[in-house]
């Protein structure tokens, strides 16, 4: 048993990395600048942890200090570890020693969809296989144990810092390749797509998502590789008749030896987005030989991760969505979905960007899904510990949203208060309300629940 230290605990990633260290029985500390819902579940575990950072925290006794990439060089306990002569690794380094040691490694990479692919993966090989480990960085009660002598571990990548690298798949999904987290890569797309190619060389099948053009460009490179998708009638498995219903996604499936799902494929999630995730969580069934009444059963009882378009029915009649989405591409698929599953519902977008150097990164594009909401409040930008940036704030990301979108009605809130007395304001009975942002806007959805209360 060895005795390891997580300094910044409570994120989703670095939670559910020390509920595997001390599920494998290791004697596991940590520490964070707040204390949450999360670690109050960690230390119900038994998992000791200190609220703010201290550097007697940390004494020559540990044997591992797992750092989160949040995390500066300059942190009080980083420093009196390293002077200490103890070991340090970054997260996703910590994470690959474990991962690494097994035989059937599948891991789910892409710059979208990953905690839910990855959940889908899970909770199909769980329902046929009994335990499976799974790491998944979203907030599921799903998968809060891990068990040494599982035969699979279905992991969900990190490419932000890179972490994904350090990783030895079997089968590597890619779901998708934007422009996104390419501070790491030079601010380079061709920098960014070859780190993937150099994960999936490891790998002995790789699944990839035709509908998306850059994942494609590394796919075909690779053999074997299947794809997946809706629009590309040569993938391995493609979905039809997609039918958008108000409780999930029914669509048949074709596969290219002929075989066709005639009964249709039930999932309770939203927009086609889901549909292509689905298709990836159902072909890496299909390759670890599980049938597709199996997969379409398993598929029912699925329940997506806390914040990935999780629907709350109000008692005011509202529909209440809570999303993780904040990057163009996945605010347009969330809005498009929301339209596709409530045909003729006004739509308000609540939306609290992320992070000042992401806002400046992505600039007026930020701007450009909200074409597909009625009215749209914007909340003032989520630092994540990030230092602000002169002229990068909430008001300007509110200018832009305004500028495209001059017929409808933009309101800026900077305080939760403020967001929910405009609410009450505006919405009406059939409406739909969308929560956009990873921030503390996640917060905001329980407060709506105890205000308008829930149908259940």
């Amino acid at each position: 048993m060895s005795k390891v230290f997580f300094i910044g605990i409570g994120g989703a990633g670095m939670s559910k990395l020390a509920l595997l260290f001390h599920s494998f029985g290791d004697e596991v500390y940590g520490s964070d600048v707040v204390l949450s819902p999360i670690t109050e579940k960690l230390q119900s575990k038994g998992i000791v942890v200190y609220r703010g950072h201290d550097s007697s925290h940390i004494t020559k006794e540990f044997d591992l200090i797992v750092y989160s990439s949040a995390i500066k060089s300059d942190n009080v306990e980083l420093e009196r570890a390293l002077s200490l002569g103890i070991r340090t690794l970054k997260r996703g380094e910590a994470l690959a020693e474990i991962v690494n040691r097994y035989k059937n490694i599948i891991v789910v990479s892409g710059t979208h969809g990953k905690t839910t692919t990855t959940s889908l993966i899970g909770h199909i090989f769980k329902s046929v296989f009994g335990n499976v480990n799974v790491y998944v960085g979203g907030v599921d009660s799903e998968f809060e144990s891990f068990y040494r002598n599982s035969p699979y571990f279905v992991i969900e990548s990190d490419e932000s810092d890179g972490s994904f690298l350090y990783l030895s798949p079997d089968t590597l999904i890619i779901t998708n390749i934007d422009n996104d987290h390419l501070k790491n890569y030079g601010n380079s797309m061709d920098n960014l797509k070859e780190a993937f190619l150099k994960v999936a060389e490891k790998a002995s099948t790789v699944i990839y998502c035709a509908d998306d053009i850059n994942a494609t460009e590394v796919g075909v490179r690779l053999n074997p590789s299947l794809a997946y998708g809706i629009t590309d009638k040569s993938s391995y498995i493609q979905a039809f008749d997609i039918q958008h219903l108000n409780d999930g996604l029914k669509f048949r499936v074709r596969f290219n030896e002929g075989l066709v799902n005639n009964e249709g494929i039930f999932v309770p999630l939203y927009g086609d987005k889901n549909v292509l995730n689905t298709l990836a969580a159902m072909l890496v069934a299909k390759v670890y030989g599980i049938g597709v009444d199996q997969i379409a059963n398993a598929l029912k009882t699925f329940r997506p991760p806390r914040r990935r378009m999780e629907v709350h029915k109000l008692k005011n009649g509202t529909v209440l969505i809570d999303d993780h989405a904040d990057h163009p591409t996945e605010v347009s698929a969330t809005l498009k979905a929301v339209k596709a599953h409530f045909p003729g519902k006004r739509i308000i977008a609540v939306f609290q960007p992320h992070r000042y150097s992401r806002v400046a990164a992505l600039g007026e594009l930020i701007a450009t899904p909200f074409i597909d909401a009625d009215k749209v409040i914007v909340m003032d930008i989520y630092p994540a510990f990030e230092k602000e940036i002169p002229g990068i704030n909430g008001n300007l990301v509110f200018n832009w949203i305004k500028s495209y979108n001059q017929n409808k009605s933009v309101y800026f809130e900077k305080k939760e208060n403020d967001v929910i007395n405009t609410l009450s304001r505006i919405v009406r009975s059939d409406d739909v309300v969308v929560l956009l942002g990873p921030g503390s806007i996640g917060e905001l959805a329980e407060k709506l629940v105890l205000v308008y209360g829930r149908v259940e």
